[in-house]
């Protein structure tokens, strides 16, 4: 039972942020003021104002799609609709009437007196003819909620999406029934007047409306695949179902309230040896292992074995801190690799025949169709899908269009020749996955696929179907793979032998892990054994001294004995008669004193005895010893012979341990300061070459297996035709919640990794429910809102959260004086107002296992790096890890050298001085002048350097100087004759914000600052924290020139720190 304490607290957080989402102003739309038709720019969208008569652009929109089809185009590429917008009001004074309305303490959120920035109130959407489309009208949330609060006079937690649909549906359907067209901007007024008598809104003054500019309306030119709204919230709706139905999942629970928790005991896996002992065990290794001649490292070995553990864990999400060139994809690789192993033993079990999957019918589709009914996909199958989701279009992209790539997976590059597709012409799907890719011979196999679009998610599925009758000859499809693969039953009987294998060389490992123990062991009873024989000889000398002091003692006994026997026989002989009678009877002087003194030699002749007693005990005990320390003796010598046998055995120079494991054994000196140790960082404990063929061997018979499943059994089969009838529409929506979860499940076991964006999950798995689906990985979750995943981790058993939060934080473009406003409004704590929160920070929160960088507590820290060279490792490492990371770049000192073909012949500072354009705009011509320069000499270096994105990045800090450096580097080389259209893909790719290129490397980076010593304030912004600086420098893999007045930067914090020992001026 849930605890109703959390229950609370939960509901307040997800009001907070909702009501942030609400808050967040939309993006001003980017209109395309000109568009490019042979060497013209022709007028394309447009601004109004207020009192404009001109016609909408929609005349030019249909002219502009005649063009293309003259060029042969695709429908895709034609213009069929628009946006128009409406408003473009100030959002100060918007705010301000609220604030007003709701009596809020001026004083205490005076940042509102700062807050710049405008919005649209709404928008509608037409055809080229004027008519409004099916999208119709949109009103802005962020104008909606603004409002209720005005008119409520009190900040309304309160406020659902389903009041804004049912406001849009209201006024569409008005705007339906009396047949409006839009044509000219001022029909737009009616759609306004409309809205605003719903709203009861009497004028716009009254709720705080003040136009921003004379640009009160603007129209956008949309083709088939835009985006259709500029309004829609991507987490709104996800934030409304999960706060409807979170309570069954302790998962999203303990997720959303970590920020509540008292910091627990973590385990500090990157310096607990006992633990990282615990999690290197053989049996906690993946079975399979992803193709690839390199082996994780240290740290990363350990995430990968702790993510894919079902024991031993508190909690079911895990999160890794991965810096720079670390190797996240690795991580993901091999989490690829367990799975697919896993689910290969599970498929095994199930078979493909008899009734281990149950049949539901379908009441709403035609029985003699492909899709009257869907097969449940059990737990034990669904749980090992991979969803890869990130709020980085590029980054998962990027993962899920490289996995399958042919390049990678050559016999040089992997432990054995099974992906290799100039060897083998089918791996797994491999016809299937080339289609996806658009290139023959371009995949290795069906291992990943982009979903999330709709245009993908039709794309995929298009293309992982069977073949039905009426389809062309041509068409590819997963029975292509029929061909050349083998049965069922001999993929099972090759899956059993490779596992065997593996099995046998983990118990090898296993006795060689012993052998070391027992060589331990026989180590410290030798080293125990000497000290017992020193403590003997020790004993044995003690004895020596004692028994000297006995018989020192006894002479001297018998001595003392002797002499009183002397003294009397003397007296004896030289007395009187009559003394001796005196003497005889012990009378007189004379008779006492030699009675007395025989006394003495009686009390002598006793004490002799005890001290002869203590004299044999001596010798008994000496010669005790004196047996024990033979029998010493000889136990050292066979311990000595037996140690040497093991050293040799686990280090002799021939086939010893040492030589089997190389760096991978995992000894004790290995572990001995394991956090500074860059040789142990860099091993991957107790793996060997034979052992990871083996498992390589075994991850290529686990696919063979799922191959064979899905071509021979009919569940698949039958859920994949299903599905496509679901995309385009079919069934009822109790029928889709109830099959949906299966059918992704289903596609799950043909495509072990499919990905997404953040944004797309609540469209893409609308119909997925609590823990429906398999294992989540975030990816680049340092820069993704907390909001953000919980749709993902809703609706999965289990997540892997990948992220740093030193690199590109989330953006939030809500201010922070509203973030203020509104969650003292819902009495969330302060920790849920801190404006850097990310999906990586709240993971570490609940993470069991974490590590240090610096001073700052991290998830399980990955600490090799493997991208770039000097000084970009260093500058990294000193400004944001403490120096924490070791470099294992390949090849690092080779591309140092000046001769290497780079632009940059030695990375440095090119200094350029100038002035910035001003007003918030930091670009600097002068420095835009000296780009260009560069890459005229670039295109000498790089022949393809405009055909590739892959080769230079141009990376700056501000928005304003990557929109100007685009268009003055479009313009500089369109007059030097290169096609415009391949300049202006090539900046869309590689000219940017560094918030961009997360994700990304080139071989060279020039780094444009932008500013001059009027904007203080800007170049402060960009050194507030190392994130950007840190981002930047680590694009680069071979170069970097920083370009900017070095004056300027030389002496603001981070430059001051890394310029004098890593950059100096450069003439290039």
């Amino acid at each position: 039972m849930i605890n109703s304490s959390l229950t609370a607290e939960c509901n307040k957080i997800f009001n907070f942020w909702k009501l942030e989402e609400y808050f967040t102003p939309s993006d001003y739309p980017a209109l395309v003021l000109t568009i490019k038709e042979g060497k013209q720019n022709i007028p394309f969208d447009a601004y109004y104002n207020d009192h404009s008569i001109r016609s909408l652009p929609l005349k030019r929109y249909k002219a502009h799609n005649e063009y293309l089809r003259q060029k042969n185009k695709s429908d895709e590429s034609l213009y069929n609709r628009a946006n128009i917008y409406c408003g473009c009001y100030r959002t100060k004074d918007f705010v301000e009437k609220m604030a007003e309305k709701c009596k809020l303490d001026r004083e205490k959120y005076a940042e509102i007196n700062e807050l710049t920035g405008r919005f649209y109130a709404f928008s509608v959407q037409i055809d080229l003819d004027g008519k409004i489309t099916e999208e119709g009208l949109q009103v802005s949330p962020f104008f909606y909620a603004v409002l209720c609060m005005i008119k409520a006079e009190g900040i309304n937690v309160n406020i659902m999406q389903e009041n804004i649909w049912k406001l849009n549906e209201e006024v569409n359907e008005i705007l339906k029934q009396n047949n409006v067209r839009i044509l000219e901007f001022e029909d737009v007024t009616i759609v306004k007047n409309i809205i605003f008598d719903k709203l009861r809104i009497k004028s716009e003054s009254e709720i705080g409306l003040k136009s921003a500019s004379d640009k009160v309306y603007a129209c956008k030119g949309l083709k088939k695949e835009d985006e259709t709204s500029d309004f829609t919230s991507f987490y709104l709706d996800e934030i409304e179902n999960v706060q409807k139905n979170y309570e069954n999942n302790e998962n999203l629970i303990k997720y959303t309230t970590s920020l509540l928790e008292e910091k627990q005991k973590r385990i500090m896996i990157d310096s607990d040896v006992c633990s990282m002992k615990k999690w290197l065990e053989v049996d906690r290794f993946p079975m399979g292992k992803y193709p690839s001649k390199f082996s994780p490292t240290l740290m990363q070995q350990i995430a990968i074995n702790i993510a894919i553990s079902e024991k031993d864990r508190k909690e079911k999400i895990f999160s890794v801190n991965g810096p720079p060139g670390t190797g996240k994809t690795t991580l993901l690789k091999e989490i690829i690799a367990s799975n697919v192993v896993q689910l290969a033993e599970v498929l095994i079990k199930k078979g493909i025949g008899g009734s281990n999957f149950v049949p539901r019918k379908v009441e709403s589709a035609s029985n003699a169709s492909y899709t009257e009914k869907y097969y449940e996909i059990p737990e034990e199958i669904s749980k090992y899908g991979i969803l890869v989701v990130s709020n980085n279009n590029g980054a998962v992209e990027n993962v899920t269009l490289d996995l399958p790539k042919s390049c990678d997976m050559g016999k040089d590059k992997t432990r054995t020749d099974y992906f290799d597709r100039e060897i083998n012409k089918e791996v797994y799907f491999s016809a299937v996955a080339d289609n996806l890719l658009g290139k023959e011979g371009g995949a290795w196999g069906l291992i990943s696929a982009r979903m999330g679009r709709k245009s993908y998610v039709t794309e995929v599925l298009e293309s992982c179907v069977f073949a039905k009758k009426n389809d062309a000859s041509d068409k590819v499809t997963l029975d292509l793979a029929r061909e050349d693969s083998i049965s069922w039953e001999e993929a099972v009987d090759k899956f059993n032998v490779a596992k065997g294998k593996v099995l046998l060389l983990r118990e090898g490992i296993k006795k060689d892990q012993k052998l070391l123990d027992d060589f331990y062991k026989e180590g410290e009873s030798f080293a125990k054994s000497k000290l017992d024989l020193k403590q003997l000889l020790i004993e044995k000398e003690q004895l020596n001294v004692k028994l000297n002091e006995v018989r020192t003692e006894l002479e001297s006994n018998e001595q003392l004995t002797l002499e009183q026997e002397e003294e009397i026989k003397y007296i004896k002989e030289h007395s009187s008669i009559f003394k001796k009678l005196l003497i005889l009877f012990g009378i007189g002087k004379i008779g006492r004193h030699i009675a007395e003194k025989q006394k003495y030699i009686d009390e002598l002749i006793i004490k002799h005895e005890d001290i002869k007693h203590r004299d044999s005990l001596v010798v008994k005990n000496t010669e005790e010893v004196c047996t024990k320390i033979e029998k010493q003796y000889s136990i050292i010598s066979t311990l000595e012979k037996q140690v040497q046998i093991l050293e040799e055995k686990i280090y002799g120079d021939n086939e010893s341990l040492k030589n089997k494991y190389k760096n991978n054994f995992a000894d004790r000196n290995f572990y001995k300061n394991i956090k500074e140790s860059e040789d142990s960082q860099n091993a991957c404990p107790w793996t060997f070459e034979e052992y990871d063929m083996a498992r390589e061997a075994l991850f290529y018979a686990s696919l063979q297996v799922r191959k064979a499943f899905i071509l021979e059994s009919p569940y698949i089969k039958r859920n994949l035709f299903v599905y496509e009838a679901y995309n385009n529409g079919k069934y009822t929506i109790a029928e889709k919640q109830q099959m949906f979860p299966h059918l992704f499940n289903s596609l799950s076991v043909v495509i072990p990794v499919l990905s997404s964006t953040f944004a797309s999950v609540g469209r893409f798995l609308k119909h997925a429910g609590n823990m429906s689906l398999g294992m989540l990985i975030i990816d680049e979750s340092g820069q993704a809102v907390p909001q953000s995943a919980l749709g993902a981790i809703y609706r999965t058993r289990r997540a892997v959260v990948v992220g740093d939060p030193l690199q590109v934080e989330p953006v939030v473009t809500i201010p922070k004086v509203l973030i203020d406003i509104l969650a003292d409004s819902t009495s969330v704590a302060n920790a849920y107002k801190v404006i850097e929160n990310s999906v990586q920070t709240f993971s570490d929160n609940i993470n069991e296992f974490n590590g240090m960088i610096g001073e700052r507590q991290v998830g399980c820290p990955l600490v090799v790096h493997r991208r770039c060279i000097e000084p970009m490792f260093s500058i990294s490492n000193l400004i944001s890890y403490d120096n924490r990371m070791f470099n294992k770049t390949n090849k690092k000192e080779e591309y140092l050298k000046p001769e290497n073909l780079f632009l940059i012949k030695k990375s440095g500072w090119i200094n350029v001085e100038g002035e910035e354009n001003g007003g918030k705009d930091h670009f600097v011509k002068n420095q835009a002048e000296r780009v260009c320069q560069l890459m005229e000499d670039a295109v000498h270096i790089y022949s393809d350097l405009f055909e590739t994105d892959d080769k230079i990045f141009i990376i700056t800090p501000f928005r304003t100087v990557a929109e100007s450096m685009r268009k003055f580097i479009i313009s500089y080389f369109s007059v030097k004759g290169y096609d415009k259209q391949i300049l202006s893909k090539w900046t869309k790719n590689c000219v940017g914000t560094v918030h961009t290129f997360q994700g990304k490397d080139a071989n060279e980076v020039l780094l444009v600052l932008g500013c001059s010593n009027k904007s203080a304030g800007a170049m402060n912004w960009v050194v507030k924290k190392a994130n950007i600086l840190n981002v930047a420098c680590t694009r680069a893999k071979y170069r970097i020139a920083f370009i900017g007045n070095i004056n300027d930067w030389k002496n603001r914090r981070y430059f001051r720190e890394f310029i004098p020992s890593f950059i100096d001026i450069i003439n290039v």
